[in-house]
């Protein structure tokens, strides 16, 4: 019995002392550390901006929030977030050629905004870049039942890079 319970620990002590043996050697002192792999290149900065929107309530809806507009070459990526929405459900959202204060016909459609319990609601979407007319004024509106509107935001300068923005 007494040798059962020396050979347990013994050969696990074996065991442990074996794999210590396989880790390759350190590299002489005189010898460089091996190259590390070259970083991947980052996207040219100039390939994408992005623009916020900031989305006002209307009709005393008490619905805002913001949109970030993120514009490439080819494509543009909206990201609509909202507080304030009275029901849990989804929302209608479009961009409209023209501004809130005169409106407009829409131009696109967004993916509706998916509104929750606690009034929050966001949606994304991606649109090719040819899909809203360079130089013309255009905002994105929010609409609630019966397609009233309940937010509204003004996009600037589409298809032009402000100075100074992200990139």
């Amino acid at each position: 019995m007494m040798t059962r319970r020396l050979f347990l620990p013994a050969l696990i002590a074996g065991m442990a002392l074996s794999g210590c043996g396989d880790a390759p050697p350190p590299p002489p002192a005189d010898e460089p550390p091996p190259a590390e792999a070259p970083a991947p290149e980052a996207a040219p900065m100039d390939e994408m901006f992005h623009a916020t929107i900031p989305l006002h309530e209307v009709n005393g809806s008490q619905v805002s929030g913001e949109a970030m507009a993120m514009h490439a070459d080819d494509a543009v990526i909206v990201v609509i977030d909202l507080e304030g929405l009275p029901d849990e459900g989804e929302y209608d959202a479009h961009v409209h050629t023209g501004t809130c204060a005169e409106g407009g016909p829409v131009a696109t459609p967004l993916n509706p905004i998916l509104g929750l319990a606690d009034g929050t609601g966001n949606s994304t979407t991606t649109l090719d870049a040819d899909e809203l007319p360079v130089g013309e004024p255009h905002f994105i509106q929010i609409l609630g039942d019966g397609g009233s509107p309940l937010a509204c935001g003004d996009i600037e300068g589409h298809g032009e890079r402000p100075p100074g923005s992200n990139r």
